[in-house]
C-alpha cells in the first residue's frame, strides 16, 4: 500500500511540475546571450555608419575649401593636410576625378 501511495504522489507531483513548467513564458530572443550580442553588433554597425557619415562630411567640406582656393580637386586627401584639415579620418575614400569623398567599409 505504501508503494502505491508513493507512486500516486510521484505521478501527481510530476504532473503539477510539468504543468507549472509549461506555463513559464519563453525567453525573448533579445534577452538571450546570442540576441544580446547580435544587438550589440547591430548598434556598433550603426554607430560606425554615423561616424563614417560625419567623417565624409568633414572631409568633403575640406575638399570644397581646397577647390575654392586652388580652383581644382586635390590629387589625394593628403593634399588637404594640414591647411584644410588636421588629419584624414578613417573610413573615408576619395575620387579625385569627381572631387567627392565617400564612406568606405
Amino acid at each position: 500500500m505504501g508503494k502505491l501511495i508513493f507512486a500516486v504522489v510521484l505521478l501527481v507531483g510530476g504532473a503539477i511540475g510539468y504543468y507549472l513548467w509549461s506555463q513559464v513564458p519563453e525567453t525573448p530572443k533579445d534577452a538571450t546571450l546570442t540576441g544580446y550580442t547580435q544587438g550589440l553588433k547591430h548598434s556598433e554597425e550603426k554607430a560606425q555608419a554615423v561616424a563614417n557619415t560625419a567623417n565624409v562630411e568633414i572631409v568633403q567640406g575640406a575638399i570644397n575649401k581646397y577647390q575654392s582656393f586652388k580652383g581644382s580637386n586635390p590629387a589625394t586627401l593628403q593634399d588637404l593636410v594640414p591647411e584644410y584639415i588636421d588629419h584624414i579620418p578613417g573610413g573615408v575614400g576619395y575620387d579625385p576625378a569627381t572631387g567627392k569623398a565617400n564612406a568606405i567599409q
